[in-house]
């Protein structure tokens, strides 16, 4: 006869097993991180692969010797699809990419000369036209902004002196990153057959369903972010080529890029081609940032409520204090990744809330139904 009480207790410690050893993978991830970028770029890769190895995968018959490799072949094809997209797009938006930003970062510091320069004129004004006291509590509050400014540049240099050690790690990772990117691909639906096996029964169902969430907000928040970005670097550059602002191309893709960083980031990339702007044909800067804040309403009027929806759904002040905390948290990184990590967890909290409700829900109603 089974003993409940050695059966419970076996359960805990396979429960057991599978926390601590969850915790060391963390442990060992965590102390290795700086030389896993190019694994977690691989794991974006491989996240907006998959729907379209699955399709593929699908066209190909599940019997027979050809059911056994279809998903290898899948993933040969969407491999082959990709390079030579990649390819094409490097042979014609590449060249003028780069060159345009050998150009822009040669040209910076000419740049920010002309723009000391302008400085200059206007900090004499400064000293003609304000009075003395209000100059000196200005003067008083840019000393501590400057102290936060020097302490932020240290905490930098520290932090890449740091990274130099893991160089090694982060090239070999990338040299990997193909082959280890088609495993993914090729494994990813006995991996998670495995992990599902791996809890209770009466678990199963809800941990699917919070994955299910997980990828919904991802899915959501990662292409979207790409789109949102296509689209804002394409309007970026038909504008800026249209006002005759050197550079477009590169301020166009940084533009695009700096779509990652919500709410910011086209504060940031209008920053970047004023200084081009100022400093090349002064003119302009008005039709500049004209130009910017119509792109900002574009994205915030019509982009982001039709691209994400309600699923990463935020008040902007919640957003950038998000953006604060992960910064603080995790540099750049955290700034990319806060906000979606932030929408998992409210939605996962929705559920789990939602879940403990109807037990609680059914475990009142047992008493009176079995009366």
């Amino acid at each position: 006869m089974e003993d409940p009480t050695r059966a419970d207790r076996l359960r805990q410690y396979r429960v057991l097993l599978v926390l601590v050893a969850s915790g060391v993978v963390l442990w060992v991830l965590w102390s290795a991180r700086g030389a896993l970028l190019p694994f977690f770029i691989g794991l974006v890769f491989a996240y907006l692969l998959a729907p379209l190895v699955n399709l593929v995968q699908s066209i190909f018959p599940g019997r027979g010797w050809i059911g056994t490799v279809r998903r290898t072949i899948a993933v040969v094809i969407v491999y082959a699809l990709t390079i030579g997209g990649i390819v094409v797009l490097v042979m014609t938006v590449g060249p003028p990419i780069v060159n345009e930003t050998y150009e822009l970062v040669e040209n910076l510091p000419n740049y920010v000369r002309t723009l000391e320069g302008e400085g200059a004129y206007w900090w004499r004004q400064y000293e003609e036209n304000v009075p003395a006291e209000v100059r000196r509590e200005i003067e008083r509050n840019l000393d501590g902004i400057q102290s936060v400014i020097v302490s932020a540049v240290r905490s930098a240099l520290t932090a890449t002196f740091g990274m130099v050690r893991r160089v090694i790690g982060l090239i070999l990772g990338l040299a990997l990153l193909p082959l280890w990117l088609f495993y993914v691909l090729k494994d990813q639906r006995k991996a998670a057959a495995h992990f599902y096996a791996l809890w209770p029964p009466a678990l199963r169902n809800d941990v699917r369903n919070v994955i299910g969430i997980a990828d919904k907000v991802l899915s959501a928040y990662i292409r979207g972010q790409l789109f949102l970005g296509l689209v804002v670097g394409s309007v970026t550059f038909i504008g800026l080529y249209v006002l005759d602002v050197q550079q477009a191309v590169a301020l166009a893709v940084v533009a695009g890029l700096l779509e990652m960083v919500p709410i910011l980031g086209p504060w940031i990339a209008f920053f970047a081609a004023a200084i081009v702007v100022l400093a090349t044909d002064p003119g302009k800067i008005w039709a500049v940032a004209v130009l910017f804040f119509m792109i900002q309403q574009l994205e915030n009027t019509f982009l982001v409520p039709k691209v994400q929806g309600a699923v990463v759904d935020m008040n902007p002040a919640l957003i950038i204090l998000l953006l604060v905390v992960g910064g603080a948290s995790f540099g750049f990184i955290g700034i990319v990744v806060i906000v979606p990590l932030a929408a998992i967890a409210r939605n996962v909290f929705i559920y789990v809330y939602n879940r403990l409700q109807e037990e609680e829900d059914r475990a009142r109603e047992g008493p009176d139904a079995s009366s």
